[in-house]
């Protein structure tokens, strides 16, 4: 008997995929809701009971396995339920745990793990003989790590991926490309507690052990949280149905489609035991729950994502992803764009500089006096290395027959008064060089300085 329930128990997890592989994860510690023979049954791994639907009400028939109630709190957090036309495995994010479902409907545990907290917000995948869980965060950490359940040690191996996706990854979906690999979007945190999170679209192959990047989501939803995702993937349609913002959403990547379906606000959720969308191996099943004084009965609408896809009230709204190629592209236009609107804004504003400049040189010719004009014209007629003692300053603005007390005041008037219309005018500060005479202190010499001749030259014209 031991040896037949073992061969039992290894075909669960060994034998080949019939039909579509559904997901469901639940938004409820503890508690998944699955399709199982042909009734609505609810698992709750925190009271230990199983429950089926029996017109609005929930009926416990049987109980799950007995374990440690300490051990239950922590081991089962948010499940996801896994399910093919023949096997239907219970997994939780940030657990290892692993039930299975018989045909008959009786659960039984079968892992030996005892570890938790390590892989919140992991991706779960099985792919008719292995169970895939991918990413995730625990310990103070994001990883990348690609973990398979081994059915036979009833524990969870690692297999290396390369190369490293250094920031790791979580709390996203997929699409089934082929035999173990997927298209995946997924986001990161460049810090473990801070808030900035980017999103990336990369392919998996486990066949080969490879992660690829591919590029980066383009729309702008908040549809990246394991709590409130239910997918569904197949090995020829890998369509995930996103609930976002009371909306129901079609999304595949291997198609790179999203569409929006008229599923109305009440029904556009995960089921929550009340009312919801719940996916199964066979269709998609749409439930409302209505109770009232009279009547109690429970709402199904059995329907497929193939009949959602064609349903033409649907609203495309373009693709999830931009491969990385075309975003390089796209990042180089804009750079060049950029460039393009830079150079054309500077030119603009160099001529409109060049046409302002003579205004501005007449106004500042126009508002000197004559012995200001004197002396700015002989300064620029004198070499750069030139310059003007007092005794010729004095001479040049008409002063060298004052007493020395008034020479002195009207040459330091006429220099500042030539510098302030400078400044106003032309927009050149202070341009007259005083300089020290080496042989007797307490003389000066005067030139323009050297740095901003040029920005005077032209002006010459026009005094």
């Amino acid at each position: 008997m031991k040896r037949l329930a073992w061969l039992l128990i290894t075909a669960l997890f060994s034998g080949p995929i019939l039909g579509q592989t559904a997901i469901n994860k639940s938004h409820q510690a503890g508690i998944s809701f699955l399709y199982h023979n042909d009734s609505l049954k609810r698992l709750d791994f925190q009271t230990g009971l199983i429950s089926c639907l029996s017109n609005n009400r929930w009926v416990a028939y049987d109980s799950l396995p007995e374990l440690p109630i300490l051990f239950r709190q922590h081991a089962h957090p948010q499940p996801t339920v896994l399910q093919t036309a023949d096997t239907t495995i219970i997994n939780f994010s940030g657990s290892g745990v692993v039930y299975f479902m018989r045909r008959n409907g009786k659960v039984e545990r079968h892992d030996r793990t005892y570890f938790s907290g390590y892989n919140f917000g992991a991706l779960k995948y099985f792919d008719g003989q292995k169970l895939w869980s991918l990413g995730g965060y625990g310990l103070w950490r994001v990883t990348d790590l690609a973990l398979y359940y081994d059915s036979e040690l009833r524990e969870w191996e690692r297999q290396f991926m390369t190369p490293n996706i250094v920031e790791g990854f979580g709390d996203g979906f997929y699409s089934v490309l082929g035999p173990q690999q997927l298209r995946m979007v997924v986001s990161s945190r460049t810090e473990f507690n801070g808030t900035e999170v980017t999103f990336s679209v990369y392919d998996v192959d486990l066949a080969n052990r490879t992660y690829r990047y591919v590029g980066a989501p383009v729309v702008d939803l908040n549809l990246l949280n394991n709590q409130d995702q239910l997918g569904l993937s197949t090995w020829n349609g890998e369509w995930n149905l996103v609930f976002e913002r009371n909306k129901m959403l079609l999304g595949s990547l291997v198609e790179n489609r999203l569409i929006e379906t008229p599923i109305s606000n009440t029904q556009s959720l995960p089921f929550d035991g009340m009312n919801g969308v719940l996916v199964h191996p066979q269709g998609v099943l749409i439930i409302e729950t209505a109770s009232t004084a009279t009547n109690d009965h429970v709402k199904i609408t059995r329907t497929s994502v193939e009949e959602l896809l064609q349903n033409p009230e649907n609203i495309e709204l373009g693709p999830i992803y931009e491969e990385n190629w075309i975003h390089q592209i796209r990042s180089k236009l804009k750079l060049i764009a950029a460039l393009i609107i830079g150079i054309g804004g500077l030119t603009v504003l160099i001529v409109r500089y060049q046409r302002a400049r003579p205004v501005s040189e007449q106004l500042f010719a126009q508002a000197l006096s004559t012995p200001q004009k004197m002396l700015f014209t002989h300064l620029m007629l004198l070499t750069p290395d030139q310059s003007i003692t007092t005794l010729e300053l004095n001479q040049i603005i008409g002063i060298d027959e004052k007493t020395w007390d008034n020479q002195r005041k009207i040459r330091s008037n006429t220099i500042h008064e030539l510098e302030e219309k400078g400044m106003k005018f032309l927009g050149v500060p202070s341009f007259i060089e005083r300089l020290t005479n080496e042989d007797d202190r307490r003389l000066r010499r005067y030139r323009i300085k050297a740095e901003l001749r040029d920005d005077l030259i032209s002006v010459l014209k026009y005094v």
